[in-house]
């Protein structure tokens, strides 16, 4: 299928979905048909011939009747996905939240999309410190509501370090964004013992090491917000990419099990957890396949657009599960497809990025 083809059919799929199972949509056309006044149902008979054969019409009326009925359980469902994602409460917990005194930590916030993060939360007032072993770049220098502290996320005692410096400069931090993030295209057979020590250090066990400096003074606050950001990698492991892959799948069972202590180890309702999930995002990683995604018709994210997600995400001041398109959200459940739909979309992905590395 062409690119222009394969992105019309994405949008009418698309499209079809969200008209046949929106049940504002449902409800008003069996009312129509149904309830609204004789005038009403006459004129609209008169002009739609298929309407006028009886058996049809009452197909119809059944077909509508139960797509109304499958819209509103995914409305329901939905609801009570955000409510649980939210630590079960239905609303935000905004009231608390001065952003003008909020302190905020991003790892990996001198370039990409953690730069835009850092610009994104001072935009909106936030105090933020930045965890890097990348310079400061001329476009974070000069602003009184940053302050850069050179730390390799991978060495426990640097992380510690820098939190106390943090603490005796700045403040508590309030919001932690675990943003940095490595990967490489190779096979499993070429990945080096370095690298592969090096890719789980910055990708997973960072995430342990900035909780533990952090986390203890949300705790005794019992406010705070911890901004994981994985991948659509969580849950679908590519070939060429299997170490990414399966760093990422370890951060979101970091997130869910830190989920899991705050509250029923720590009893800290008001600390606020958030897991970032983006498809191909336009980073170097992606650089050398990029136009071949392009032909498969799959949607390119630009960083802002992640970046923007997780600012937002964190004045929402809401806990959460964000994927990035939103439809790709049906990934999540891929564990439960069937094995020959699951192995059809991974050897889709997998050959695209062994065709680049071979």
């Amino acid at each position: 299928m062409s690119r222009p083809l394969q992105r019309t059919n994405n949008i009418l799929v698309s499209a079809i979905g969200k008209t046949a199972l929106n049940p504002l949509v449902t409800a008003s056309l069996l009312y129509l048909l149904t309830k609204s006044p004789t005038a009403i149902r006459e004129r609209l008979f008169n002009s739609v011939a298929l309407l006028r054969d009886e058996t049809k019409l009452v197909t119809i009326i059944k077909t509508l009747r139960w797509l109304l009925v499958l819209g509103l359980i995914g409305k329901a469902n939905t609801k009570l996905n955000e409510i649980a994602l939210n630590a079960w409460r239905i609303k935000s917990e905004k009231k608390r939240w001065e952003w003008n005194r909020e302190i905020a930590v991003v790892t990996g916030g001198c370039s990409g999309i953690g730069e835009l993060v850092v610009k994104g939360l001072v935009r909106k007032g936030v105090r933020v410190a930045i965890l890097d072993i990348q310079m400061l770049p001329a476009s974070l220098q000069g602003y009184a509501s940053i302050k850069f502290f050179e730390c390799n996320i991978t060495d426990p005692a640097a992380v510690r370090e820098a939190a106390d410096k943090i603490r005796s400069t700045m403040g508590s931090p309030s919001i932690l964004v675990n943003n940095a993030g490595i990967g490489d295209a190779h096979t499993i057979l070429e990945a080096s013992d370095e690298y592969l020590q090096k890719i789980f250090n910055v990708n997973l066990i960072s995430n342990f090491t900035t909780v533990k400096a952090f986390l203890p003074d949300m705790i005794a606050k019992n406010k705070g917000q911890v901004v994981t950001v994985a991948s659509l990698a969580s849950f679908i492991s590519v070939a060429g990419m299997v170490d990414y892959s399966a760093s990422k799948a370890g951060v979101l069972a970091f997130h869910e099990g830190l989920n899991q202590e705050i509250k029923h180890r720590y009893k800290a309702p008001g600390i606020i957890t958030t897991s970032i999930h983006p498809n191909w995002v336009r980073t170097p990683l992606i650089r050398s396949w990029e136009a071949e995604l392009r032909e498969k018709g799959e949607v390119l994210l630009e960083p802002k657009d992640v970046a923007d997600a997780i600012v937002n995400q964190v004045v929402s001041c809401s806990g959460g599960q964000v994927f990035l398109p939103a439809p790709t959200k049906g990934v999540a459940g891929l564990r439960g497809w069937p094995n020959w739909m699951q192995e059809k979309l991974r050897d889709s992905l997998g050959k695209v990025v062994l065709r680049q590395i071979n």
